[in-house]
């Protein structure tokens, strides 16, 4: 659907408020459409993404800094989200031997495998939603995207 007839409106300003506005159009209809897909394992995306972090990590546990350096959306509630994670069994939590001061974080068995469990979904939905876009037109989008995040710190 275009965005004009999405959003009710004939004439957008600019071209650059029309670019604004699909990237969030765009961005709440994936993130919709992969929830969904994630809330079969009763995780939300914020959730998701910490267990795939930790499941990349190059050690068994990481700083909870890490996490918060690499989360796709910011949340400033790191915690909190492990806190739930915890309490599900997909991660554990200690305090660093080298400094009292740090937790560290690391996957489960269990989060391993919820993570096992999604992965086909999640690549199946993705797959889904790309499959209008050539392996090209892949490309030039994510080139594009990060051009407009080329301020970003």
């Amino acid at each position: 659907m275009k965005l004009n007839d999405l959003i009710h409106q004939a004439h957008i300003r600019t071209p650059a408020l029309e670019t604004q506005l699909t990237v969030m159009v765009t961005h709440s209809y994936v993130q919709g459409e992969l929830q969904s897909v994630m809330q079969q394992e009763g995780l939300t995306h914020a959730q998701y993404n910490v267990l795939r972090i930790l499941r990349g990590a190059e050690t068994d546990r990481v700083p909870c800094a890490y996490i918060g350096e690499r989360l796709l959306d910011r949340t400033p509630d790191v915690p909190l989200l492990l806190a739930r994670l915890e309490a599900n069994g997909y991660v554990k939590r200690r305090r660093a031997d080298y400094d009292r001061r740090v937790v560290e974080v690391g996957i489960t068995d269990l989060g391993r495998e919820v993570l096992g469990r999604l992965d086909g979904p999640v690549d199946t939905r993705i797959s889904s939603l790309t499959q209008h876009l050539t392996a090209d037109d892949l490309h030039t989008l994510s080139h594009l995207l990060e051009k407009l995040r080329a301020d970003q710190v």
